[in-house]
């Protein structure tokens, strides 16, 4: 346990991904500073990290989203290509099942998409039919009527997406750090950030109005942790300790459950040919209720879940847990119905945690706020990009106007800022 009255000149909060590749990139830069990095759990990585879907795509418009995705793909190729750290990256594409408006909806971005260097292909529906295992395209039972199923028109699949095992990324980084002699502390949970005045006279309820503040120290359930930088990566905890004291970081929680369905029944789908080298299913996403389903190859096994937004709350859970009837009432009757072989099946294991929504434009947030660097607002796409998001927190702490990312790609620092935010709207919305 690191003893209360030391003084880092980093303190990070949170071990999950965006901690990890925030602490990671500042120490790689800054050898000689002390950075400890805290979190709640017993381990690194242990928390919505550990419950994401951790699935990869470049497939957007907006040159923010696309930068800071695919440099975080192509620095993950090279720790596991050049480097030689597993992280169980496999490139089996996105797959996007389409209804007619849907479809007609693509045909409106697939140009734009094609000219900033997206890879992609499109597929009829005939040669859907033919390729992916016990698809109906054009669902016919009275459930499906009764839901609204639509015929599937085509197919657009991303061919430089795939997914990754977000407990080897989590290692890799912690490695790394652990050999540049950065510190951990579990089992600390940050409760509240404490501001004080920058020059203090003495005077009661200090810091006032008309002083100049400071993030002075992290309170938590150890003691206080004092830095010099403090870099918030609490995910969807970082509301609850910025709001406190008054800086509004755009951030709300949402839950995201995802059930893990294993059976016979569902290995033709596993052994799918024609779409990547990995001879399976890509990452799938259905014309309803954007259910989809991620291959999971070595565990024989399939990962379900849909991308609820309209009709689900935004609230804070302190140990969300999975609600089975989401499965059983949202999710299986569609699945079911594009996907027979989902029929009568059930999750094998089922576990949620919360996405962490920016929601101003569901693009991370990297902003300093005196001498805080908050790291949050992933929106679901937190190990997609967390690599960038590292590398422009330390940018940040260095005070450069822009960040250098993998492959040479830069952004400037105030892009993802609360202030001066600079963000393309997304078009390739399905």
């Amino acid at each position: 346990m690191v003893a209360s009255n030391k003084r880092f000149d980093v303190l990070v909060v949170g071990a999950g991904i965006i901690g990890l590749s925030s602490a990671y990139h500042i120490k790689n830069e800054h050898p000689d500073l002390s950075v400890l990095i805290i979190d709640r759990a017993p381990a690194t990585g242990q928390g919505d990290t550990a419950k994401s879907n951790a699935a990869l795509r470049d497939t957007f418009t907006s040159a923010t989203n696309r930068t800071l995705a695919r440099s975080t793909i192509e620095f993950y190729k090279h720790v596991q290509n050049d480097l030689g750290f597993n992280l169980n990256l496999d490139m089996v594409g996105y797959l996007w099942l389409l209804a007619k408006e849907q479809s007609k909806a693509l045909e409106a971005t697939e140009a734009e998409m094609r000219q900033q260097g997206t890879r992609f292909r499109t597929y009829g529906v005939a040669e859907l039919a033919s390729m992916v295992p016990d698809l109906v395209p054009q669902p016919h039972s009275q459930q499906s009527m009764l839901i609204g199923l639509e015929a599937v028109e085509s197919g657009f699949f991303g061919v430089d997406c795939g997914t990754v095992a977000s407990e080897l990324i989590v290692e890799f980084y912690e490695n790394e750090l652990r050999k540049l002699g950065a510190e951990f502390q579990f089992h600390t949970e940050a409760k509240s950030l404490e501001v004080a005045a920058r020059k203090s006279l003495g005077l009661p309820g200090e810091p006032l109005v008309w002083q100049e503040k400071r993030f002075a120290h992290v309170k938590t359930n150890k003691g206080p942790i004092s830095a010099d930088i403090i870099i918030l990566s609490a995910g969807a905890r970082t509301p609850l300790l910025l709001d406190p004291i008054g800086v509004d970081c755009m951030i709300k929680p949402r839950k995201n459950q995802l059930f893990q369905i294993r059976a016979p029944s569902i290995q033709r789908l596993l052994d799918t040919k024609g779409f990547n080298d990995q001879g399976t299913v890509p990452f799938t996403i259905l014309p309803k209720g954007q259910v989809y389903f991620r291959p999971l190859k070595r565990e024989s096994s399939l990962r379900v879940g849909a991308i609820a937004e309209f009709g689900r709350p935004f609230r804070f859970e302190d140990e969300p847990a999975a609600e089975e009837p989401y499965y059983t009432q949202n999710i299986y009757p569609v699945l079911s119905e594009y996907f027979p072989c989902f029929t009568n099946l059930r999750p094998v294991n089922m576990w949620a945690g919360l996405y962490d929504v920016n929601s101003l434009d569901a693009t991370p947030i990297v902003a300093k706020v005196e001498n805080c660097i908050i790291t949050a607002g992933m929106s679901g796409s937190g190990i997609m990009k967390a690599d960038s998001v590292g590398r422009i927190a330390a940018a940040l702490l260095d005070e450069k106007e822009e960040a250098t990312l993998y492959g040479n790609r830069t952004i400037p620092t105030t892009k993802l800022g609360l202030l001066n935010r600079s963000i393309e709207p997304e078009k390739f919305v399905l």
